[in-house]
């Protein structure tokens, strides 16, 4: 039997109590005449997963060659959950329940072969919901944690009870599905003197949260399409695609779009492909 080891040093290797630790990588796989076939179970890959108890974790498979399945099975050899799928792809999202090495098993039919991407989102136990009363820079701290995986586990979280999570005093919150990323609306008005303060605000707050491990760039008001922005993006110095956060105030006075309001203000952040 082929198993593959994934090796989380991202999560394994730092305290639970760090604040919030999520993970996300994305392996490129293949079915092939060589990988095992089991009556009943199907031809399949094998990934060994060290987890802690309590971790989430969401699995995604897709093929253009093959309607995947996945099946988790549990440290003493028990499946513990799976998922048929819905066409090319197929996913999994839950919590575990022990500390061990976990396997995960991407299955096709007895003639499935060819490639596919195997995507996975850790988050360890405290990354998985944020009380109620957090401040400012811990909600800030958690959405960009989850950034890392692309959102993966905040846009369907393992607790389906848990709502969305907002940043402080924002108006709005959404996952833009064109490119996943976060988005909070703080402002839609006709003052400009209000929005700038607004701006500037959340642009002074958000450079007191995140310290010194991060850049940042100002730009002026810049052209795009037939309404101007203002801008301050907050970049992570860090080799890997680098998590984002970017101050957006739009001035819409000469678009030709319909828009409620002549002036927004929002917050993007997310992580590069």
């Amino acid at each position: 039997m082929k198993i593959k080891f994934i090796i989380l040093l991202f999560l394994i290797s730092l305290p639970i109590s760090a604040q919030f630790e999520v993970e996300f990588n994305e392996v490129n796989g293949e079915l092939t005449k060589s990988d095992k076939y089991k009556e009943g179970f199907g031809r399949y890959d094998g990934y060994k997963i060290p987890l802690y108890a309590g971790e989430g974790v969401n699995f995604v498979v897709y093929s253009e060659k093959f309607e995947p399945k996945i099946v988790f099975v549990s440290p003493n050899g028990n499946v513990y959950k799976q998922s048929d799928g819905n066409g090319n792809i197929a996913s999994l999202i839950t919590t575990v329940p022990e500390e061990g090495e976990w396997v995960l098993y991407v299955i096709g039919d007895q003639n499935s072969l060819g490639k596919y991407t195997f995507q996975y989102a850790f988050a360890s136990s405290n990354s998985l919901s944020l009380p109620s009363d957090s401040d400012f820079c811990s909600t800030l701290n958690f959405i960009v944690a989850h950034a890392k995986a692309y959102f993966l586990l905040f846009e369907n979280p393992v607790d389906s009870k848990q709502s969305f999570v907002k940043l402080n005093n924002a108006k709005d919150a959404f996952i833009d599905d064109s490119d996943a990323s976060y988005n909070a609306v703080y402002l839609e008005t006709d003052n400009l003197k209000e929005a700038e303060q607004i701006y500037k605000k959340l642009s002074d707050d958000i450079a007191k949260c995140i310290g010194n491990n991060w850049t940042s760039i100002v730009s002026n008001w810049q052209k795009v399409e037939d309404y101007k922005i203002l801008s301050t993006k907050y970049s992570e110095r860090v080799k890997e695609k680098e998590r984002f956060i970017k101050v957006m105030l739009l001035d819409l006075r000469g678009s030709k779009q319909k828009f409620l309001n002549d002036f927004i203000v929002q917050v993007i952040i997310n992580r590069n492909l």
